[in-house]
C-alpha cells in the first residue's frame, strides 16, 4: 500500500497511479490531494508547496515518463501563475515574467506588443486612456462586416478561469455554474464572478449567504436569460448596436429548421457535441429563442449597455437591492413613488455601473 502526504488513507499501487494519470488530464493539479479525505488543502501555498515536493520522489517511480513530465510542467505552470508579473501572449500564447508597471509588454518569441493588464494589443492611445476606455474606442474603431455579429457569437468557444488564468474549451448551453478543473475556483461563465459556498460570503450583509451564489452584474446572462429576445433587441436598438435576424451568409442550409448550436449533451456514460436541436423562430437568426437571447445579450456585455432604464418598479427595486449599498434603496419620506425610482435608476448608473466586456477568445 502506498501513502500520500498529509493523510493516513491508504491506496494501492494501480489506485495510487490512476488517481495521478487521470486526474492530472481531467482535473487538474490543484484538484489532486488524497481521493477519500481531500487533503491537504492544496489551495494553501504552504501545504501546496510541502505536499508536491514530498510526493515527487513516489510520483517518478510511479508514473511512466510522459505522465510524469506532464505533472511537473502543470506545477510549473500553475506556480507562474499566481506571479502577477507572469503573462500569456494573447498573440502566440508564449509566457513570459514583465516587471515593469505599465505597458506595453513585449513578448521575446513574437516581438508583439500588449497591455499587461487587459492583453489588447497595444497602441500608444492605451498610455493616457484605461483598459475600459481603451476597449471601448477599438470597438467604436471596428468596421460591421461578417467577420462580427453572430459569426463572432458562434465561434466564441473558449472561457479562461479568472483566478488562475487556465483556458477550456466550453460548449454552449451548459451550466453557468463553471468550477476550474486546475485551481477549483468557481465562477459564473456569463461574468467571471466567484461562486460562493453557503457561509463563505465576504459580504456581511448578503441576504444570500446560506446558500450557493454569485454576485453578478445586472447585464449577465445569470439575470436577462429570462428576457423575451425583444426586449432585448429593443435595448440594443436604443443604443443604435446592429443585431442579425437572419442567419449569417456563411452559414450552412438547415432544411431540418431547428437550431445549428452545438451543446454538449449527456449520452449515457459519456458526453457529446451534438446540434441543440430546439425549434428555432422566424427574425431568430436562425437559432432557438435560448440561444437567440445569449447572442443578444453578448452584444449588451460587449457594447456596456445598462439593462435598467427597461426595468419596471419591481426590477429596479430587486436590482437597487442587490447592487446599491445597505440601506440605500429605501424610500425617503416625502419621496414620491416616481422620485424613488428615478432615484434607484441613477444611484445604479452612477455607484454601480454596467462596464464593456470584450467577446471572448477561442481557446488554443
Amino acid at each position: 500500500m502506498q501513502w500520500l502526504p498529509g493523510c493516513s488513507c491508504p491506496l494501492c499501487p494501480e489506485c495510487f497511479r490512476l488517481h495521478f494519470t487521470v486526474g492530472v488530464r481531467e482535473r487538474g493539479v490543484g484538484a489532486l490531494g488524497c481521493p477519500s479525505c481531500g487533503r491537504p488543502d492544496l489551495r494553501d501555498e504552504a501545504q501546496r508547496l510541502w505536499y508536491w515536493s514530498t510526493l515527487e520522489p513516489q510520483l517518478r517511480r510511479c508514473l511512466d515518463p510522459d505522465t510524469f513530465s506532464l505533472v511537473t510542467r502543470k506545477l510549473t505552470e500553475l506556480e507562474l501563475l499566481r506571479d502577477p508579473q507572469f503573462l500569456w501572449c494573447p498573440h502566440c500564447s508564449f509566457g513570459f515574467i514583465f516587471e515593469a508597471e505599465r505597458g506595453p509588454a513585449q513578448c521575446p518569441q513574437c516581438h508583439q506588443q500588449c497591455c499587461p493588464r487587459c492583453q489588447l494589443p497595444w497602441d500608444p492611445r492605451h498610455s493616457s486612456l484605461s483598459c475600459a476606455d481603451f476597449g471601448s474606442w477599438l470597438r467604436s474603431k471596428e468596421t460591421p462586416g461578417p467577420s462580427q455579429g453572430l459569426g463572432v457569437f458562434l465561434g466564441e468557444m473558449g472561457i479562461e478561469c479568472p483566478q488562475c488564468g487556465q483556458c477550456f474549451a466550453l460548449a454552449r448551453g451548459g451550466c453557468l455554474h463553471f468550477q476550474c478543473s486546475q485551481c477549483q475556483h468557481q465562477f459564473c461563465a456569463g461574468c467571471g464572478a466567484q461562486f460562493h459556498q453557503p457561509g463563505s460570503c465576504p459580504s456581511p450583509q448578503c441576504h444570500l449567504r446560506g446558500s450557493l451564489h454569485g454576485h453578478h452584474p445586472r447585464d449577465c446572462l445569470f439575470y436577462l436569460r429570462d428576457w423575451a429576445p425583444d426586449r432585448l433587441q429593443q435595448l440594443l436598438t436604443a443604443a443604435n448596436v446592429t443585431f442579425e435576424t437572419e442567419p449569417p451568409p456563411e452559414a450552412l442550409p438547415n432544411p431540418t429548421g431547428q437550431c445549428p448550436v452545438q451543446e454538449q449533451k449527456e449520452l449515457g456514460a459519456t458526453l457529446r457535441d451534438e446540434n441543440c436541436g430546439r425549434e428555432t423562430a422566424p427574425g431568430q437568426a436562425g437559432l432557438c429563442r435560448g440561444h437567440y437571447t445569449e447572442y443578444l445579450v453578448s452584444l449588451i456585455n460587449r457594447h456596456g449597455l445598462d439593462p435598467a432604464p427597461l426595468y419596471g418598479p419591481a426590477e429596479l427595486r430587486a436590482a437597487a437591492q442587490r447592487h446599491l449599498a445597505a440601506g440605500r434603496s429605501r424610500r425617503r419620506p416625502g419621496e414620491s413613488e416616481a422620485e424613488h425610482l428615478l432615484r434607484l435608476r441613477r444611484m445604479l448608473g452612477e455607484e454601480a455601473p454596467v462596464r464593456p466586456r470584450p467577446p471572448r477568445a477561442i481557446c488554443k
